[in-house]
């Protein structure tokens, strides 16, 4: 007979192995959310540095942050 141990040990594996299964197909599912994401900031900011009149930095590349000074 399983004790309340094995049992708890049982469920956990149990429940590890649905998420196992689930979270890939959870994670390539939001890609495309995360696409149209980018691509809407990616245009929020172009509407925004035209109505400042602010150009954007070309010299910077995409997905790094912008830094004026190095680390030390």
């Amino acid at each position: 007979m399983l004790d309340g141990f094995s049992l708890l040990i049982g469920l956990g594996w149990a429940l590890f192995g649905l998420l196992w299964i689930f979270v890939p197909f959870a994670i390539f599912g939001i890609k495309g959310l995360l696409r149209e994401i980018l691509a809407e900031q990616k245009r929020t900011n172009e509407i925004l540095s035209r109505a400042h009149g602010v150009s954007p930095r070309l010299d910077t590349p995409e997905g790094l942050p912008f830094r004026p000074e190095r680390y030390p």
